[in-house]
Formats: C-alpha cells, sequence, structure tokens
C-alpha cells in the first residue's frame, strides 16, 4: 500500500492521430514519482477524450514493461484494478462521444530502497469493436531517495529559463568535491545527453540545441559517486 503521499504535475500532451482513431490523450502525470525510501509505490493518472461522433467502450492492455529493473512490479486500473499477472482488462470502459475518461491510473512498486532512476511502462487501449482503433499511451514511473523530503535534505538548485529555446540554460547547483554529471532524461526514461561537471562547480551554461535535444519535456538529474538527485523537468520549445 502507499505509505506517503505523491505530488504530481499534469499537464496537456501531445497525442499522435491515426487514422480513424477515435481516442486522444487528454492529458496526464507527466512523471509518476515516489521516495524510494519512504514509499513503496508509484501512481500516475491518464485521461483519454473519445473524439468521434459516437460512444465506444474500450478495453486496456498492458502492452510492454521497460527492462530497468527498478520496477519490482505494477498493476493498472480500467474498469476494475487488474494485478501484475493480469495482462489486459477482463471488462470494458464505456466513454462517450466528446467525453473525457478519468478511468484510468498505473502503479509500480520500487525495488528496494535504494532504487534511484526510472522506468516505463506502456499500455494500449483498444475499441472493443474495431481492433484497429487504438490508443498507445505510457507511464514513466521515477523513484528517488530525495522526493518529496523537507528542503534541508535535498540538494540546492534552479533551471532557468525554463522554458528554453535555441538560447543558453542556466543550471545552478550545490557544490560537491568531485566529479557528476548531468543527465537529460526524456519521457520513455531514456538518457538522451550527458554533461560532465566538473569538482567543485555551482553551474553549467549549455544550449539545448546544441545537445540535439529536440522540442519537448525532460527530466535532468545530476549523477555522482555520492548519489543522484531528481532537478525537475526540463521544457524544450
Amino acid at each position: 500500500m502507499l505509505k506517503k503521499s505523491i505530488i504530481f504535475f499534469s499537464f496537456s500532451f501531445f497525442s499522435i492521430y491515426l487514422s480513424g482513431q477515435s481516442l486522444i490523450l487528454e492529458s496526464k502525470d507527466s512523471i509518476a514519482y515516489v521516495n524510494s525510501i519512504v514509499g513503496e509505490q508509484a501512481k500516475g493518472d491518464i485521461t483519454m477524450k473519445n473524439i468521434s461522433s459516437s460512444s465506444k467502450d474500450y478495453y486496456l492492455v498492458r502492452s510492454k514493461v521497460g527492462s530497468s529493473g527498478l520496477v519490482d512490479s505494477n498493476y493498472f486500473c480500467w474498469d476494475l484494478c487488474y494485478p501484475t499477472f493480469a495482462g489486459q482488462s477482463q471488462g470494458t470502459v464505456t466513454i462517450a462521444a466528446g467525453a473525457v475518461a478519468y478511468d484510468f491510473s498505473g502503479y509500480a512498486y520500487v525495488r528496494d530502497t535504494n532504487a534511484v532512476g526510472q522506468d516505463t511502462v506502456w499500455y494500449t487501449v483498444i475499441n472493443a469493436t474495431d481492433a484497429s482503433d487504438t490508443l498507445r499511451i505510457y507511464m514513466v514511473y521515477c523513484f528517488s531517495k530525495t522526493f518529496d523530503l523537507p528542503d534541508d535534505y535535498q540538494e540546492k538548485f534552479s533551471v532557468f529559463p525554463n522554458p528554453v529555446g535555441n538560447e543558453s540554460l542556466n543550471v545552478v547547483f550545490s557544490t560537491l568535491n568531485i566529479s557528476s554529471e548531468l543527465l537529460i532524461v526524456d519521457l520513455r526514461g531514456l538518457i538522451v545527453s550527458r554533461v560532465s561537471i566538473a569538482p567543485s562547480s555551482d553551474h553549467i551554461i549549455l544550449n539545448p540545441y546544441d545537445y540535439g535535444l529536440k522540442p519537448g519535456i525532460y527530466s535532468l538529474q545530476r549523477n555522482s559517486s555520492l548519489g543522484m538527485w531528481n532537478f525537475g523537468k526540463l521544457i524544450v520549445h
């Protein structure tokens, strides 16, 4: 069971429109966080909208689980809540024409109290009467030893400007007497760039375009031999 409240930041997400697709992604939690020391379970919510002109029934399949090894087990709720061994829902959710469904929530248990990092679970929502009418969605689960702790226990940092375009990005943080690196991670949980941080440095300046970052949302993490810290989200436009 969940031992600690988790705060989520929800925002609208881009959807991929397929031919004949009736569902689009309305909004979602960008990343589902949990403190791996004092919590067990990360939870994230996704809402979908039926953009067709008629009511439809949908079932849900858990189509892929990430391979980072951080997730001990996971489950999801659709019409009912299903355990890890159930790969898809047994029932359906009816979404009226033009209506938004708030039925989906995904959960992932952290493997151990030292877990730091993130993993992704993919789900596919399928029209019960038309198997070609699908929407693939995913949830990123992030495990951190510093998330939601008092400020005194967290590394100090700031990122500006945010959102950022083709311009200088400033990342300010606490100094360490050892080398470390800034990890830029996309919403699939993949590290898309690494930036070296010299010992005793208190900031770095970089242009996201120079590192090949495409418009989108990323998470920033600092990694060193002392541990890993989550710096929050970066929006590149």
